[in-house]
């Protein structure tokens, strides 16, 4: 089962993911902070490393749920 969430990133990484507005991601199981910015990494690999970071897979400060 898969269900579909909302994001609206900052203006910084809407420009690095180049897009505008909201975004919609598809999320496969539960849906939980980790799965959600999995699926977001997933679809956007650009933003790898700059929502989380890249060896511990903490969210940054400014990621906000």
């Amino acid at each position: 089962m898969s269900t579909t969430v909302r994001v609206v990133l900052p203006a910084h990484l809407r420009n690095l993911a180049r897009v505008q507005g909201e975004v919609k991601v598809d999320v496969e199981g539960d849906v939980t902070q980790a799965a959600v910015l999995d699926a977001l990494e997933s679809k956007f690999p650009v933003l790898i490393g700059t929502i989380r970071d890249g060896v511990t897979k903490k969210r940054r400060a400014f990621v906000r749920f």
